[in-house]
């Protein structure tokens, strides 16, 4: 059970990002690969019976995770306010603004969602790891991990801070809407602050 996460873990979060990163797959293909891996992961679900429940996609606990989720984003609006200030970052970048906004908000964020919590967790559950530690840290280095095609340390390090709140709120409240939501605006707050430039 174990091996069979690990090797999922390898062939879905490490490969790919690696790929990219050591210039094997050209750096324009990140979006197609994206959407290869959220491919990937719903077909895997399905061949494993996980329910839309396990996935995260509910509606039970939809107005929890809304508000938990409402209030993460204050914080890292918080920590974007500071790197900002600390001089961190370097402001407003607006040449993120196009096609790739909508694509971040509706189809971005609600994927890397869906594969680093709800996939993520309904696997590691399906693999007998029910530990939220374990989960949180797995989502957090996974998710920061794929942001390595950018070359920045300091988007890893924001993503893996991210990762690690989202890992906890969604371990806690596992509702992809709320997460993909935060995710979604985090992300495009941290876009038109300057991280990840390299779009």
């Amino acid at each position: 059970m174990v091996f069979r996460l690990l090797l999922v873990l390898l062939l879905l979060f490490v490969f790919p990002p690696w790929a990219i990163a050591a210039g094997v797959v050209p750096f324009s293909f990140r979006t197609p690969l994206l959407l290869l891996m959220f491919l990937c992961a719903v077909l895997y679900s399905f061949t494993r019976g996980l329910t839309s429940v396990e996935l995260g996609i509910r509606r039970d606990n939809l107005v929890a995770s809304l508000r938990i989720n409402f209030l993460v984003s204050l914080g890292f609006l918080a920590l974007l306010s500071v790197l900002y200030y600390c001089g961190c970052i370097a402001g407003p970048f607006y040449s993120v603004w196009g096609t790739f906004v909508p694509f971040y908000l509706f189809l971005s964020a609600p994927i890397q969602e869906f594969l680093f919590r709800g996939f993520l967790l309904a696997e590691m559950r399906a693999s007998g790891i029910e530990r939220g530690w374990v989960f949180v840290l797995v989502s957090a280095l996974s998710f920061s991990f794929i942001h390595i095609i950018y070359g920045d340390w300091l988007t890893m390090l924001v993503t893996f801070l991210g990762g690690l709140v989202w890992g906890v709120v969604y371990y806690r409240v596992p509702n992809l809407a709320g997460v993909s939501l935060s995710h979604a605006l985090f992300g495009l707050l941290a876009l038109l602050g300057g991280l990840a430039r390299k779009l």
